[in-house]
């Protein structure tokens, strides 16, 4: 098998690391914040917002690779306070209606650039 670099000009570009590496037939999605891609600042909006542009970002990465989020197996979810959990998922189930994937959401210290959530997936090709 052949490790293959995804990126994605609709999301941000990544620091030290790849937006998501596909090996074999699985897609491995960094972690996403909610980050302008054309401007690279955070942006510090609702959590509902963010979340959504979050999804959004991994939903670009995954069609880089010719995958989507309907293929997503197991998603980490990062939140700055728990409470707002609720919340975030409103948004979240909108994403992955039917059979949503394998998850866990944990409350984190210290979120990058002070944003209130982070996101990462595995997802089949």
């Amino acid at each position: 098998m052949k490790k293959e670099v995804i990126f994605s000009t609709k999301a941000p570009a990544p620091g030290a690391y790849s937006q998501a590496i596909k090996y074999g037939d699985l897609i491995f999605v960094s972690g996403q914040t909610s980050d302008d891609p054309v401007s690279h600042q955070p942006i510090k909006d609702s959590i509902e917002a963010q979340t959504e542009r979050i999804l959004n970002h991994i939903k670009y990465i995954l069609e880089a690779a010719g995958s989507g989020l309907d293929k997503v197996l197991k998603c980490n979810i990062y939140l700055s306070d728990w409470e707002d959990k609720a919340r975030m998922n409103e948004v979240y189930k909108t994403f992955f209606p039917h059979a949503p994937p394998a998850r866990i959401c944990m409350a984190v210290k210290g979120l990058d650039s002070g944003l209130n959530v982070e996101i990462d997936c595995i997802a089949g090709a």
